[in-house]
C-alpha cells in the first residue's frame, strides 16, 4: 500500500547556537544567523510570554531614575530606560553605541542603543580570543547586499574608531552572545503560540476531522498525477489553514474509493491541561510566582488577598526585578561617568506601587 500524508510539516525552532563559518566574517546568531528575530517573534505570538517580559521591563523602569542623565542629545536615560530593559529581558543582551565629544580627549558625549537584531560579533582571528569587533547590517537575512558597517570594542583610551558597548546576560556554554534568562521554557512559549493557532484552524475548519482517502486501484504511475490528486482532496475537504490531516492509500480493485473520517483521540479538556501547564512553565521560567501579578487570573479569577498579593508582588520583585536593574545599573554607571566625569553617579530607580 502507497501511503502520502498531507500538510503534516511541523515548523521547528531556530536552535541557539553560536556558529562560525570559514567564509564569513561575523559570528552566527543560531545556525541561520536569525535566533534573535525568533526572540522577538515570540514575544508577540505567546501572550503569556508577552505578559511575563511587558510585566518585568514595567516594573524594572518603575516611575523612571529618580536621578535623569542627559546620554545623547536629544535623550535622556529615562528615554531609552524602557528600551535597554525590553532589549536586555528579552534577548539576553544589550547593544550601545559610544559616542565621543569632538575633542574625544574630554570624554563620551553620549550613546545610543542599538537593537540586538542589527548587531553581530565579528570573528575573532583564532578560535577562544576576545571580540574586539562588532558588525551592524539592517537586514541579516540579505546581509551582501544590505551591508555592514563596522565597530570596534568598547575602549575608553581610543578615541578613533565607532565602539560599541555590549551589555549581555552569562550563559553557561555560549561564549559570544548572552542568553535571555527564559531560554529554558522556549519550547513551552512556541506551545502556547501552537496551541492557538491549533484552535483557530479547528475554528476556521468547522471542526473538521482528519481524512483517510483509500482509492481500490493501483497507484498512478506519475508522481505529478498522484500530487495532483492530493492537492484535489485537499482543497475540496480542507481550510485554508489545514489543521485537519489527509492519508491517501491506494490498492484492491473496485470502482468507488473509501473515505473515513479520522476522530482525535485526545481526550475533551486536554488541551485546557496543557495550556495551564504552559502557562506555569513560562511564568517559571521568568520567575512569577502569581499570575495576578501580570494579570494572569487563576482559573477562579482573582482569589488572592492584598497580603498574598502584596507578597507575591516583593518576592517577584526581589527575584525577578531587581536583580535586572542592578545588573542594567551596574553596567551603566562607569558610562554614564564617563559623560559626566566630575559627578557621583546615582542609578536609583523609583518602583511602581503595587495597588
Amino acid at each position: 500500500i502507497n501511503i502520502e500524508k498531507l500538510n503534516f510539516n511541523m515548523s521547528s525552532l531556530t536552535s541557539f547556537k553560536e556558529v562560525i563559518n570559514r567564509n564569513e566574517i561575523f559570528i552566527r546568531w543560531g545556525e541561520d544567523n536569525m535566533f534573535v528575530n525568533e526572540l522577538y517573534l515570540l514575544n508577540d505570538a505567546s501572550p503569556i510570554q508577552n505578559a511575563c517580559i511587558r510585566s518585568k521591563v514595567d516594573n524594572a523602569v518603575g516611575q523612571g531614575y529618580i536621578s535623569d542623565y542627559k546620554i545623547n542629545h536629544k535623550q535622556y536615560l529615562n528615554d531609552v530606560s524602557r528600551q535597554i530593559f525590553y532589549e536586555f529581558l528579552t534577548t539576553g543582551n544589550c547593544f550601545l553605541e559610544a559616542v565621543w565629544r569632538e575633542d574625544r580627549s574630554e570624554g563620551l558625549s553620549g550613546f545610543y542603543v542599538i537593537p540586538s537584531r542589527y548587531m553581530r560579533l565579528h570573528k575573532p582571528k583564532d578560535i577562544g580570543d576576545d571580540i574586539t569587533k562588532y558588525l551592524y547590517c539592517r537586514d541579516w537575512a540579505n546581509w551582501r547586499k544590505a551591508g555592514m558597517v563596522e565597530f570596534s570594542e568598547f575602549d575608553p583610551k581610543n578615541f578613533t574608531d565607532r565602539q560599541i558597548i555590549h551589555i549581555k546576560q552569562y550563559q553557561s556554554g555560549y561564549d559570544y552572545y548572552g542568553a535571555p534568562d527564559w531560554l529554558s521554557v522556549i519550547n513551552d512559549v512556541k506551545l502556547n503560540h501552537e496551541i492557538t493557532v491549533h484552535n483557530l484552524s479547528n475554528i476556521q475548519n468547522g471542526l473538521n476531522p482528519s481524512l483517510w482517502v483509500h482509492f481500490k486501484v493501483q497507484a498512478p504511475d506519475s508522481q505529478n498525477e498522484q500530487e495532483q490528486i492530493l492537492r484535489g482532496i485537499e482543497d475540496r475537504y480542507m481550510g485554508s489553514s489545514n489543521t485537519g490531516r489527509v492519508v491517501v492509500s491506494y490498492g484492491d480493485e473496485s470502482e468507488k474509493p473509501e473515505i473515513t473520517q479520522i476522530q482525535s483521540n485526545v481526550e475533551q479538556g486536554y488541551f485546557s491541561s496543557i495550556f495551564e501547564l504552559v502557562q506555569k512553565q513560562i511564568m517559571s521560567g521568568h520567575k512569577i510566582i502569581d499570575g495576578a501579578l501580570i494579570g494572569l487570573p487563576n482559573p477562579g479569577g482573582f482569589t488572592s488577598s492584598a497580603d498574598q498579593l502584596e507578597t507575591a508582588y516583593k518576592l517577584f520583585m526581589n527575584t525577578s526585578v531587581k536583580p535586572v536593574q542592578n545588573f542594567i545599573n551596574r553596567e551603566l554607571t562607569p558610562i554614564i561617568s564617563l559623560i559626566y566625569p566630575n559627578e557621583e553617579i546615582s542609578l536609583i530607580i523609583e518602583p511602581n506601587q503595587i495597588i
